[in-house]
């Protein structure tokens, strides 16, 4: 009895060690090795931009087994591609084509660089760099200007050679255009030529484009400027991918009438019932005449006008394009700056509990972007510096909230755009006014505290302060 249990004993400690042996539950340990990269070559000594390029690679490892092969095309420092590739065994080879696109910003006679890392399956890795392939600037000794809809393109000079600045003169057009900038043209009527390089709208800015990619119109740039009466000039940065335009700039009005100047139910606004609006240009110092609206120092915009008369005040912002909105059942003109206009140039308001600085006052705003009844533009007054002017009022809350219902935040931007706000926790601020922590940064008041009357603010990015001082 003793030897059949030392037996089975026996057969199942045999039986344990085979298991712990098991060659799946074992990590094999390699001795040390670096990988090599036994060949790198590029097929092209030269390629033109929009080439592609043709790698072939050899890697080996004689003692432990190969893991991975990390690959990245690199033009002037930028990265044009890159692929981590599975490598395995003791020897590989691998085989790629990459393209490389003609972008902004790609100088001549530039290398184009490879860099390869090989890992093995203990993590040694070898590196290496190819840079035995030359990148030249497709050349094309004509650029044309093709506008959307004409009989035929227009010739730009070159202007500046070392630069690659194309320019013309002397042009005919509004205030926008649209069109592709074609380095060959059909004759004899000068129409785009697509066998030849094509600029056009690539993503946000302008790139080279085709007719295959892209539809005729998809593919073409728009280019606005609304401060000038046309556009007579027209710059392209060939090098850097950039478009100006330039002519006679808008001269700043000096009457306004709200009703005959300003349209009824503007687009702009989500919400326009009752306004009449427009973008007009207002010079910085400029006395305007106004008509159809009475009592200035009530019924204009405080931070972007001096009253100098009966009917005329001075315009306190920055030579500009703006919007003019006339809250017709108010007698009221709101000015605010464009609004795609972004920080550092404008800051945006947005809340409750503030309204126009216009008696008889009233709290007229909400969480909403749709018109001026809902939000406020400041003004620039300084290098970070921006004011604006409003009337507030607090009321206590209804519910357990121990902030009153005045309440907004200041935005970078016109409209929802989270991560681009200005927190005001960070800031000093004027009593009672507070900037609590972990309420987005919003301006408060305790929902006891009583308040009723105008305040202009001023917004210290430089000092990070935050100052209210009652007018009314």
């Amino acid at each position: 009895m003793k030897n059949t249990f030392k037996y089975i004993l026996i057969a199942g400690l045999s039986t344990f060690l085979w298991a712990c042996t098991n060659p799946e539950d074992v990590v094999v340990r390699y001795a040390a090795s670096t990988p090599k990269i036994d060949t790198a070559v590029v097929k092209e000594a030269q390629i033109t931009y929009g080439d592609s390029i043709h790698l072939k690679i050899a890697v080996s490892d004689k003692v432990a087994p190969l893991s991975t092969l990390v690959l990245r095309v690199v033009c002037n420092n930028e990265v044009v591609t890159s692929e981590t590739i599975r490598t395995k065994g003791n020897s590989m080879s691998i085989n790629r084509t990459f393209k490389v696109p003609f972008v902004a910003n790609r100088p001549d006679n530039t290398p184009v660089k490879i860099y390869l890392t090989e890992t093995n399956v203990s993590g040694i890795t070898k590196d290496s760099i190819i840079s035995t392939t030359i990148a030249k600037r497709p050349a094309f000794p004509e650029l044309w200007l093709v506008t959307d809809g004409t009989a035929r393109g227009v010739k730009l000079d070159l202007t500046d050679p070392v630069n690659l600045i194309y320019s013309i003169k002397g042009l005919t057009f509004g205030t926008t255009i649209s069109y592709k900038l074609a380095t060959k043209v059909k004759t004899p009527f000068k129409k785009l030529d697509w066998s030849g390089l094509v600029f056009g709208k690539v993503g946000d800015g302008v790139g080279v484009t085709d007719s295959i990619s892209n539809s005729v119109s998809n593919a073409s740039i728009i280019t606005t400027d609304a401060t000038l009466v046309g556009i007579s000039e027209f710059t392209f940065d060939a090098l850097k991918f950039t478009v100006k335009v330039g002519g006679k700039l808008l001269e700043p009005v000096t009457t306004l009438d709200v009703i005959a100047d300003l349209l009824l139910n503007p687009a702009s606004l989500g919400s326009p019932t009752g306004f009449r609006g427009g973008n007009i240009y207002f010079g910085e110092g400029v006395e305007v005449t106004f008509s159809n609206i009475t009592n200035l120092a009530n019924n204009l915009s405080p931070d972007y006008f001096q009253v100098t008369g009966t009917n005329t005040a001075k315009f306190l912002g920055k030579t500009g394009l703006y919007k003019a909105y006339f809250l017709t059942t108010a007698n009221y003109l709101y000015i605010e700056p464009q609004p795609e206009a972004l920080y550092p140039d404008v800051v945006w308001v947005c809340g409750t509990g503030f309204g126009r600085p216009q008696s008889p006052y009233a709290s007229t705003s909400s969480w909403n972007w749709n018109s001026p009844l809902d939000y406020y533009a400041t003004r620039k007054i300084a290098n970070g510096i921006y004011q604006v002017t409003m009337y507030c009022k607090n009321e206590p809350s209804t519910d357990t909230n121990i902030y009153g219902k005045c309440d907004f935040k200041f935005f970078h931007k016109r409209g929802w755009w989270d991560g681009h706000e200005l927190w005001v926790d960070t800031y000093t601020l004027t009593p009672p006014f507070l900037g609590p922590t972990g309420v987005g940064g919003n301006v408060k008041l305790l929902s006891a505290t009583v308040l009723d009357g105008v305040y202009r603010f001023t917004v210290n990015e430089n000092d990070k302060t935050f100052t209210a001082v009652k007018l009314n």
